[in-house]
């Protein structure tokens, strides 16, 4: 399974990246593929949600939420299934005291079956990688902006 990994350093303490990540209304402004989110009853383990890109439906579960350390989602569209793990770390100041900074991971999995060929070409798919590079650096900007 192909998986894609970005890290950036947000100017915000963990608690507004926390909640940037968790409000729906947020996602279409950084979450990779996301232009619309619908019908979210509450942003909680296993609760689903629909999301619309480009006209199509997609369908989102929650699979894991450890508040302010890390947020699992999975998304499908049709046959194509990913699993996106944000993971939240305090930084900033010096030796990281001052927790004023937040360093976010994340990880895409494109969850693609097949064997180490479809993995070798799949892993080395510049759309993917520019997806998870352009979702965290809009993160940032969403929530720095707040």
């Amino acid at each position: 399974m192909p998986k894609f990994e970005r890290e950036v350093e947000i100017d915000a303490p963990v608690e507004k990246v926390w909640d940037v990540l968790t409000n729906p209304n947020t996602w279409p402004q950084w979450f990779p593929g996301i232009e619309e989110v619908s019908k979210v009853t509450d942003v909680v383990e296993n609760s689903q949600f629909e999301w619309k890109d480009e006209g199509r439906i997609g369908r989102g579960t929650i699979v894991k939420l450890d508040p302010h350390k890390r947020l699992e989602v999975i998304t499908q569209m049709d046959d194509d299934r990913d699993s996106h793990v944000f993971t939240l770390k305090p930084s900033g100041g010096f030796l990281g005291l001052a927790k004023d900074e937040t360093k976010v991971t994340y990880e895409l999995d494109t969850l693609m079956g097949g064997g180490i060929i479809s993995n070798f070409v799949a892993g080395g798919n510049p759309k993917d990688t520019l997806r998870v590079k352009k979702a965290v650096h809009a993160l940032r900007r969403t929530v720095e902006s707040m």
